[in-house]
């Protein structure tokens, strides 16, 4: 059902979070932007702050020489949810009252996100009026999860082939390894959590590694096998209590690699998740000697080479409640306390997302 309790017509300005330097968001007063044809304005009511959120504060992202301080207004939030207010005339399949998620311009990459703001623009917003807006909003960091899971799987689709789901690619990972494989998971936050439940779903094992003694415990609590990444025989007894692995995941930005690619079977698969590491560190002869495949996953660039996107699968997977990320949110915070946030999770690593709320709607 579409939320009606919002306003139609369109304000002159907005409150929004500013980049203005290192470490340093304000809020400012901004314009409201007008839709085109083909876009929808959407009133921003929940945000994730994301990893990528961090490290675009800290001026440590790729995405900072795009756009320097001080950044457009509302960059970069993007794990957002809202309501529609108003929509271009050739704008089809999205009404004003329709709550959506991806909330950016595909046009540019999923590059132009703006959504720590109280309205942004969409030009391929998804529907999810039976959704929780608290929930729904996660859906870029699900889809960076389900993308980089199937990766696993079937290394071939992030060029543009195959392309079967995830659940049919585990049954040819099935029929290769075992009726389970053995899936490590190196960095057991959040996204690393959701990749775990994407497996366990699919009939594989995922098992964990994690440095962060409460996110350790976190995922345990979830039902994973999770290992303390500190003890320096993990990897060890890792290998020793499951076998060769069938694929490894490494989802914590880390840039030494070796200990990932000593966990795996011959011809397994190592996918390399995140974006703020400037580059990686492997030793080659394990790679050749095992015939390792090195996949680094694009959601973006698999979207503007092929039209495929991973963002409708997720959204309809926390739509209808079959992925809750709830538990995981460890702090909310009102928009007017952005900066105050993310000081405060760079302060809690233990913390696995925080989430702005920037204006009540429908739950």
């Amino acid at each position: 059902m579409a939320d009606e309790g919002f306003e139609r017509a369109r304000p002159a300005t907005m409150r929004a979070a500013q980049l203005v330097g290192l470490r340093d968001y304000r809020i400012v007063d901004a314009p409201v932007p007008a839709p085109a044809a083909d876009q929808a304005l959407v009133r921003i009511t929940h945000v994730g702050i994301c990893g990528s959120d961090l490290s675009f504060w800290r001026l440590r992202h790729t995405l900072n020489a795009l756009h320097p301080p001080p950044a457009p207004p509302g960059s970069h939030g993007h794990e957002a949810s809202g309501v529609v207010v108003e929509t271009g005339r050739r704008l089809r399949g999205v009404r004003v009252g329709d709550r959506v998620v991806r909330i950016n311009l595909v046009r540019d990459r999923d590059w132009d996100m703006r959504c720590f703001a109280e309205y942004a623009l969409a030009d391929r917003p998804i529907v999810v009026n039976d959704g929780d807006p608290r929930r729904v909003c996660f859906a870029d960091p699900l889809a960076v999860a389900l993308i980089h899971a199937q990766a696993a799987f079937d290394p071939a689709f992030t060029k543009g082939r195959g392309g079967a789901t995830l659940e049919r690619v585990a049954v040819g990972a099935r029929r290769r390894w075992g009726a389970q494989p053995v899936v490590v998971i190196r960095g057991m936050g959040f996204i690393g959590v959701l990749v775990a439940m994407l497996l366990r779903a699919a009939g594989a094992v995922p098992v964990g590694l994690e440095i962060e003694p409460a996110k350790t415990e976190a995922a345990r609590g979830c039902g994973f096998d999770c290992r303390d990444a500190r003890d320096t025989d993990a990897v060890a007894h890792l290998r020793a209590d499951y076998g060769p692995a069938a694929a490894a995941i490494e989802c914590c930005g880390a840039s030494n690699l070796d200990e990932m690619v000593a966990l795996l079977d011959d011809l397994g698969v190592l996918v390399v998740m995140g974006t703020s590491r400037e580059r990686v560190d492997l030793d080659y002869r394990p790679l050749r000697e095992r015939g390792v495949t090195l996949v680094f996953p694009s959601n973006a660039a698999l979207q503007a080479r092929t039209g495929r996107t991973y963002w409708e699968a997720a959204a309809r997977l926390l739509e209808r409640g079959e992925i809750d990320p709830l538990p995981m949110v460890d702090a909310v915070y009102p928009l007017d306390e952005l900066q105050r946030a993310l000081e405060e999770t760079e302060a809690h690593p233990e913390w696995r997302r925080t989430l702005i709320e920037v204006a009540r709607g429908r739950r």
